[in-house]
């Protein structure tokens, strides 16, 4: 039993690796100027680019209600977070809790506007009774118009945005918005709001907001159709407003605003796994102000294991590609305790996330986008999934909408070791070594679909390109049996395919949907080997007279073909006639396995571009792109006896318990961290051994034993090693 608690204890503390990140600092760290705790954090960044931080400072460290007073705190950066002001105290009161402080900026006019809550230090939001005096709750203002260096001191607003009916109004913490395409009512434009919520009888939401520049302030007619504690709002590219709420338990409530947060309503379930937490949310980009993509950001603890959501514990980021429908691609920000967090963007694109260790220390970390995406991804580029999310392998990506739903393996095991641990040398392309795949397995787990964030509209004169990564090695069926198919379908909102390539059980590729079925010559695909199926898919509107949809298919083999660099070289395997023009719209693609047959799928990519879905999209694990190179000379090779420029054991050892935070990618490989989180330890030590291993030798273990803990011994550095192994080569109140 002890040797099994040990192994799970090895496999929870492995996996997954943290984001590499910039910085990270406890700005406001528990004892330390004047307060005990500091819990409950407001966050965002000033028109100047100042860093703004708004917290609870607690000299007795319980929440609101609670004997000892609470006061609103701050503390302000002018260098993106490196260095911090001295703590000012915002609000004090002899009697009184202070709490819950929301920001809002008012990018109009530069003001920056600060709500937060009053109670009696002795009866707190269960606690006070309804009205409007100082034995219940009283919500103030206070506004700074030199971005936070100075305030205006407390004003008490909560005759404007509290109903007398009410008992409590708790107005944060957090961030604010301000509307900006409200384009149905042009007057609402430069709308200040923030959520907050109120009871009785069960907490709901309700938008504070002010339209002439927080001057004054109303709250909303209506309330939150379901069920919302702590919130964060965002306004969507439509105009609509997405109410995104902490609930009893674990999970999300949200709700949507037609009318610029007056009203809510069509109350829904969110997608994100989560314990009952307050979360950051923020948006990055919009297409609609000329970005790349439409990029929604959720934080909060993923929980223990990382993808639980059972605890908070390692704290987390999500993103939306689909105006906040879904939220996929969970990367680990950090490890350990994590409790209530706020985020946003900074001026120079990188993301500061502040969140809550121990719930008494509030951290600050600073990371860039890509630690989000594992990569640069062109706009051409808009949707790629390499499985490579060791939280959530169906649920990891760039611009999907949603999971992966059905029945399929999703492993850890890379495209890369298609066809017995070969790599694929097709010239362009390059596969990342830490991804994964998914497995369509003979007699059951066998089909699995994607909703398209860009979808297809076979009524627009538009190209769509699409390219995977196929094998059939690991089928150990008999040859040529009754269905051995792979097929991938393009299918409409009603779920019929539209258009569809892949493999037939003749083992014959095929096309068929638009222009009628083709197919090439029986035994044209060898089943051991690893392909490239690169698809077209050109459609045409309803007035281009004798110009037709047309579907199109080329297979490249590894070892065989070589991808060109330009579409025009190419000559398609398969092209539909042209016989028809069709109107639907492609909405999801689908993966469909033979009952009889294994099939294994990477590196899917759908894309505008030819380049797009068959260039290379670089590497930022491994900047030259070979998977364990610490001295970055282009090979793995080493024992730890020869020199650091040609050993890679030796350099990894000169690295060895060293913290990288803040360098290049790059540097990082070369001190060791591989998996880049910032510092130079025994996970990395099994990515090397993973990496020798597929050149024939072993990282040295024994050689470690001495800078580990006294009574660490080489049999346990062994069960480190073989159960990292195993786990690189499968699936896996108010507190």
């Amino acid at each position: 039993m002890r040797f099994l608690t040990a192994l799970l204890a090895i496999a929870f503390c492995l996996a997954p690796a943290n984001a590499a990140i910039l910085l990270e600092q406890d700005v406001l760290a528990a004892g330390v100027e004047g307060y005990s705790v500091y819990r409950i954090p407001g966050f965002s960044v000033a028109e100047d680019g100042s860093l703004l931080l708004f917290a609870e400072g607690r000299p007795g460290g319980a929440d609101p209600g609670a004997a000892g007073d609470i006061d609103i705190v701050a503390k302000r950066s002018t260098d993106n977070g490196v260095n911090w002001s001295e703590l000012s105290v915002l609000h004090h009161q002899n009697g009184f809790d202070y709490s819950d402080p929301r920001v809002v900026v008012d990018r109009n006019t530069d003001t920056v506007h600060l709500l937060y809550t009053q109670w009696p230090t002795l009866c707190g939001q269960t606690c006070v009774p309804t009205g409007l005096d100082d034995d219940s709750s009283v919500t103030f203002h206070q506004r700074s118009l030199d971005n936070g260096l100075s305030w205006s001191g407390p004003a008490n607003i909560n005759a404007q945005v509290k109903d007398p009916g009410w008992a409590s109004l708790n107005t944060g913490p957090g961030l604010g918005i301000q509307l900006q395409w409200q384009d149905g009512a042009p007057s609402r434009n430069g709308r200040l709001l923030i959520p907050a919520h109120q009871r009785p009888v069960a907490y709901r939401g309700v938008a504070l907001y002010s339209d002439d520049g927080g001057a004054t302030w109303t709250h909303g007619s209506g309330v939150t159709p379901n069920y919302a504690d702590e919130s964060e709002v965002i306004e969507l590219t439509n105009g609509d407003l997405l109410w995104d709420a902490r609930r009893g338990g674990s999970g999300r409530n949200r709700s949507i605003s037609h009318d610029g947060g007056d009203t809510w309503v069509e109350g829904h379930d969110g997608d994100i796994p989560i314990s009952a937490v307050d979360s950051g949310l923020v948006r990055y980009s919009a297409q609609r102000s000329g970005a790349d993509r439409d990029r929604i950001l959720f934080s909060g603890p993923l929980g223990s294991p990382a993808g639980a959501g059972n605890a908070r514990e390692n704290i987390g980021v999500w993103t939306s590609y689909d105006e906040g429908k879904t939220f996929i691609n969970p990367v680990q920000i950090q490890s350990g305790s994590s409790a209530y967090s706020v985020l946003d963007r900074l001026q120079d694109g990188s993301i500061g996330l502040m969140y809550e260790v121990n719930h008494s220390t509030i951290r600050f970390v600073n990371f860039d986008l890509r630690e989000l995406e594992k990569g640069a991804y062109p706009a051409s580029l808009t949707h790629y999934d390499g499985f490579n999310n060791s939280i959530d392998r169906a649920r990891g990506g760039v611009g999907w909408s949603g999971a992966w739903h059905g029945n399929a393996d999703f492993t850890e095991a890379p495209a890369a070791e298609f066809g017995g641990g070969s790599s694929i040398p097709f010239e362009g392309i390059g596969l990342s070594p830490l991804g994964g795949r998914v497995d369509l397995a003979a007699g059951g787990a066998n089909e699995v679909s994607r909703s398209l964030v860009a979808r297809v509209s076979l009524g627009q004169t538009q190209t769509t390109y699409v390219s995977m990564m196929l094998s059939g090695a690991l089928d150990t069926s008999p040859d040529n049996a009754a269905d051995e198919s792979f097929i991938v379908e393009f299918r409409d909102n009603s779920g019929i395919a539209q258009a569809s390539f892949g493999v037939d059980s003749m083992e014959a590729f095929f096309i068929d949907g638009l222009g009628g079925r083709a197919e090439t010559p029986a035994n044209s695909l060898q089943r051991s080997g690893a392909y490239m199926l690169l698809a077209k898919i050109v459609s045409q509107d309803n007035g281009q007279n004798g110009n037709f949809d047309q579907l199109f298919l080329k297979a490249f083999e590894s070892g065989v073909d070589v991808v060109p660099s330009e579409e025009a070289a190419i000559g398609w395997t398969l092209v539909g006639s042209t016989t028809e023009n069709a109107s639907a719209v492609l909405e999801e693609i689908a993966l469909l396995g033979g009952a009889e047959a294994t099939w294994s799928v990477d590196e899917i990519r759908l894309g505008s571009t030819y380049a797009a879905v068959t260039s290379s999209l670089g590497n930022d694990e491994f900047p030259n792109g070979v998977f364990g190179d610490v001295n970055q000379d282009g090979t793995v090779f080493g024992d730890g006896t020869g020199p650091a420029a040609t050993d890679d054991v030796s350099a990894f050892l000169v690295g060895w318990r060293a913290s990288t935070l803040g360098l290049p990618a790059v540097e990082r490989i070369k001190l060791g961290d591989l998996n880049l989180d910032g510092a130079v330890s025994l996970p990395d030590a099994f990515m090397l051994h993973k990496a020798l291993k597929a050149q024939g030798m072993a990282f040295p273990f024994e050689q470690l034993q001495a800078t580990l803990v006294p009574e660490t011994s080489t049999s346990t550095l062994a069960i480190y090693a073989s159960v990292n192994l195993a786990l690189l080569s499968a699936g896996r109140s108010r507190p």
